[in-house]
């Protein structure tokens, strides 16, 4: 490892990565230098999922795995997709002509059950008030209620059961409530009636929760991607001083750098409607394929799509994703999804992909939480992220090549937080890798250099500590 204390102090280290072979023999070393001593704040927790950990009707249990990406926040929605008939209107209250106010009008046994494992793992919950995607069905949920105050009545029973104890409920103290699901998508699937009928049944129902406990947090509309909609919706909230303590929108994209730009965009939408405090909770995303139309109609641009999606380069768009997350105004992100779903992080039988691992790399990331400086700024292929520990004991560098071909990268750090000789490790996330330590070595005496592969795409994560002594 080459010592370059003419440029920074004697503490001053280098860990040079180069690629097996460049593409071009004539590419040039791509310079990021992390400065240990420039604090910049506290690297955001964005690697949070969907939904909880049992999945195929319970017979696979992702506990351990979500106990090791720490996982602090769930959204529950299109849980029946993976679990069972359980927290939709629907399944909870099955009668519509049942009378609201009676506990025997309501089954929330197997979703009791549900609701435990996951507060049994110390997770906090955003439960989505609302319907889970029907397709092809001879019943949907989409349309608009014969009644706007009996469905905010039944909404509120359900709060009261979870929250207060009502109907032998489990007071699982969830706090944030979400109303609907992507009332501004095209194909209908979620919502067929005007977008003003949804901003009624918004307005009516979150008044409604407020009512019985003012602490709760109640949000929505978890527009899939129209501003305009997002604008009358909280144009009407204004008018009308709807309670709108979080703003809930999803964005499926192949470029991870047009989620910041929504973000943006978002917060700023908020703001001219005077919402600028609300949070900004991002409760769905991941890649998207070029063409949805062709999504299980096209086997084959089905196939790449999920392929691309769920391997190394997956793993490179969601650790990007993450990275850029750390500049956007958003508060909470929930990944789509942590379960055995097509979009999720596992197979079908439980077996971690490719992007958890790059969740797992983030969470360990996170053990660094001080947030340290990077220049120059993230470039489009390739990001990084870089943080100290609480204790002064450990730097994390997560550096993120979402090109498929090899790149040249000097990671240069300096001013690290102790004194005496250090300790490196590199571990992988591609093709070949499962968050593997590839390489590892002393930094020690000056004059010494170490060489470690970054090839494409890939996630590469770099931990530097001391000598053990």
């Amino acid at each position: 490892m080459t010592s370059i204390g003419r440029m920074y102090s004697t503490t001053a280290l280098v860990i040079v990565l180069f690629a097996q072979t460049c593409v071009s023999a004539g590419l040039p070393s791509r310079v990021i230098s992390v400065d240990a001593s420039s604090k910049v704040g506290i690297i955001k927790r964005v690697n949070d999922v969907d939904n909880g950990p049992l999945c195929q009707r319970g017979i696979v249990d992702l506990s351990r795995y979500y106990k090791e990406l720490g996982i602090r926040n769930v959204r529950l929605h299109d849980v029946p997709w993976t679990y069972d008939n359980v927290l939709d209107i629907n399944y909870v209250f099955p009668d519509w002509n049942a009378d609201p106010s009676r506990p025997e009008s309501y089954d929330f046994q197997q979703s009791d059950f549900y609701i435990k494992t996951i507060t049994d793992l110390g997770i906090n919950i955003i439960f989505r008030l609302g319907y889970s995607a029907e397709y092809k069905t001879s019943v949907r949920h989409n349309a608009p209620p014969d009644s706007y105050d009996k469905w905010a009545d039944v909404a509120a029973h359900i709060v009261a059961h979870y929250d207060q104890g009502w109907a032998n409920g489990p007071k699982a103290n969830i706090r944030y409530w979400e109303i609907g699901n992507e009332p501004d998508g095209d194909s209908l699937v979620f919502w067929k009636g005007t977008p003003d009928s949804f901003y009624r049944l918004y307005d009516t129902v979150a008044r409604r929760l407020k009512s019985i406990d003012p602490t709760l947090k109640v949000g929505g509309p978890a527009i899939v991607g129209s501003l305009p909609f997002l604008r009358g919706f909280l144009l009407y909230c204004q008018q009308h001083r709807s309670p709108v303590d979080f703003v809930s929108w999803h964005m499926y994209t192949q470029d991870p750098h047009e989620v910041v730009q929504h973000a943006n965009d978002i917060h700023q939408v908020m703001t001219q409607y005077g919402f600028q405090n609300a949070e900004s909770i991002l409760d769905e995303w991941n890649y998207s394929p070029s063409d949805w139309r062709k999504m299980f109609v096209d086997p084959v641009a089905t196939r790449e799509y999920f392929d691309a999606a769920e391997d190394s380069f997956g793993a490179a768009f969601d650790a990007t994703v993450m990275t850029e997350l750390q500049d956007a105004p958003v508060d909470i992100a929930t990944f789509y999804s942590g379960t055995t779903f097509m979009w999720g992080l596992f197979t079908s039988s439980g077996a971690p992909q490719k992007p958890y691992y790059s969740f797992l790399a983030f969470q360990r990331l996170l053990e660094t939480p001080k947030r340290i400086a990077i220049k120059p700024l993230n470039e489009k292929s390739l990001v990084a992220l870089a943080g100290v520990s609480e204790d002064s004991k450990m730097v994390r560098v997560l550096v993120t090549n979402l090109d498929s071909n090899r790149r040249r990268v000097r990671l240069e750090i300096s001013h690290l937080p102790w004194n005496g000789g250090s300790v490196y490790e590199q571990s992988i996330v591609d093709s070949d890798h499962d968050l593997t330590a590839v390489k590892s070595g002393p930094l020690v005496n000056a004059g010494q250099s170490i060489e470690v592969e970054v090839d494409g795409p890939s996630v590469s994560l770099i931990t530097v500590h001391p000598v053990a002594r």
